[in-house]
């Protein structure tokens, strides 16, 4: 498995939370999980700023977010255009609370503070207190005055602490304003950015004139000045950041859309040359190209392992492959399938050639028990092909099913049964299925086509070719491994020995 130019593992709960709050896209939790495309997208994943990150995760679930091709080759070469647009997105940076702000647009409304309307009371008794005790010298105004300004600094200090994620994200909103500006009157990049996404620029534009002064004084704070700071406490008695963050607030309501547009401009962008970069940096890709009834490819090869096989393969409609442990089965049909998912979603493959219609990829393959839940294996495989069968019936796009050791979790008898059936099921549905096996019972179903993977044993080493060939296999390699792992001699000899009984037995 590939090492990562950083360590981004615990960023993704971060990253992840803008895809949480948008449309899930075609592929579920399940078929991510089965294919490492976490791993898939820290791989692809070399954004500038944080939208670039949260957009590219989001768009590797096949979702409705789309980027031209015509743009990501404006990135491929070096230039002047890609050092330009890369220095202005990491202006926009990753900051932790940046990865906040597509839900602290969603729940704008209900990230208003409470009671809003005592914060204005509040600053203006402040003011005819203070102007009160300032003409008439009353003590009693002034201790009024002192009173409503530690009543003012309190309720700054609890709501800085309550909001303070969502008041820090607003200084990512007013850099990704800025910096929309110039992108926006780059000759180059203008024909990729609509005229919707230019007029919502404008129409933003006094909320980023409204956030400009608490911005200024964040940046600020950071120095740790000792007249910044006391300023900052000044502000809070005067109650100006909570008041000015509430109205943003209702800016950010009402102009939703306009801000969504700004977002996703940026977004579009930066993933564009993500995926330029990510070609520039592998071995092997290609555009995928469409097609209603074809699913092929050539020089297929699994996107996260170095020196990996190519393989060769097309499917009409279904599949069952066979072949010894270790020979490769995984290891291709999660290719196969993560290839699919890269295709529709980010335009490139790892392969030299991959043709396939638009389809929707759901797998089940790296299952466990879950203690937490109480599942054993065999009940949350049923549960996950269950999922499959259900989509088949409702699904209105074409569906690529994957399924790994189908039924393992039981005993043999019946999951080699319960197999049969469900293989007979899907055998008139107009969908793709591959099925990697050890049952050799399934390779006479009808309507599949037989595949393998194969091992030979040369020189007491097991050596795999990795390439998938028609036909059912005929090789077993289970002993052998075993004792290519040096078990002791006795378990190999004995394993041998109950493997001829039953041969005999039957």
């Amino acid at each position: 498995m590939k090492e990562f130019y950083y360590d981004a593992k615990d960023r993704m709960n971060l990253v992840r939370r803008m895809h949480e709050k948008m449309s899930p896209g075609k592929v579920d939790d399940i078929t991510w999980n089965d294919l490492e495309l976490d791993q898939v997208f820290l791989e692809v994943n070399h954004g500038e700023c944080f939208l670039g990150e949260q957009y590219l995760y989001h768009m590797l679930h096949c979702s409705d977010v789309n980027i031209p091709e015509d743009l990501i080759e404006e990135f491929e070469e070096e230039s002047k255009l890609k050092t330009s647009i890369k220095d202005r997105l990491k202006k926009i940076g990753k900051m932790t609370e940046s990865y906040y702000l597509y839900e602290l647009l969603k729940d704008s409304d209900m990230l208003l503070i409470d009671n809003g309307w005592l914060i204005n009371l509040l600053q203006i008794t402040l003011v005819i207190l203070g102007i009160m005790a300032i003409v008439t010298q009353s003590p009693f105004l002034i201790a009024a005055l002192v009173g409503n300004g530690l009543i003012n600094l309190t309720i700054y200090l609890f709501v800085k602490r309550k909001y303070e994620i969502f008041i820090n994200t607003m200084m990512s909103f007013k850099e990704i304003y800025d910096n929309a500006g110039a992108l926006i009157k780059n000759q180059t990049l203008s024909r990729y950015i609509s005229e919707s996404e230019k007029r919502a620029y404008q129409n933003i534009k006094n909320l980023s004139r409204i956030m400009m002064g608490v911005i200024s004084r964040k940046r600020a704070s950071f120095t740790q000045d000792v007249v910044v700071m006391a300023m900052e406490y000044i502000y809070g008695v005067l109650l100006y950041d909570i008041a000015i963050y509430n109205l943003v607030m209702k800016g950010i309501y009402k102009k939703e859309q306009d801000v969504l547009l700004i977002l996703q401009m940026i977004g579009r962008i930066d993933c564009a040359m993500n995926i330029a970069e990510y070609r520039g940096r592998i071995d092997k890709w290609c555009t995928p190209e469409f097609s209603d009834s074809q699913l092929k490819m050539e020089g297929l090869v699994h996107p996260l392992i170095e020196k990996p096989v190519e393989n060769d393969f097309s499917i009409d409609n279904k599949v069952i492959i066979t072949g010894p442990n270790a020979a490769g089965k995984s290891t291709f049909i999660k290719a196969l399938a993560i290839c699919a998912i890269l295709a529709q979603s980010i335009n490139t493959v790892t392969a030299t050639r991959f043709i396939l219609p638009k389809m929707t990829v759901m797998t089940c393959m790296a299952l466990r028990d879950d203690v937490i839940s109480h599942e054993s294996y065999y009940y949350r495989e049923a549960n996950y092909i269950k999922r499959i069968l259900e989509e088949v019936s409702e699904s209105k796009e074409k569906l690529f099913i994957v399924i790994d050791e189908i039924l393992k979790g039981t005993n043999t008898t019946e999951r080699v049964a319960a197999s049969k059936a469900i293989l007979n099921y899907l055998e008139d549905k107009d969908v793709y299925v591959i099925i990697a096996t050890h049952d050799m019972e399934l390779t006479s179903q009808r309507g599949y086509v037989n595949f393998h993977f194969d091992s030979q044993i040369l020189e007491n080493k097991i050596v795999f070719d990795y390439k998938i060939h028609e036909g059912v296999s005929s090789s077993k390699n289970a002993i052998a491994l075993l004792e290519y792992l040096q078990y002791p001699k006795e378990i190999i000899t004995n394993a041998r020995s109950y493997l001829n009984e039953n041969r005999r037995s039957i």
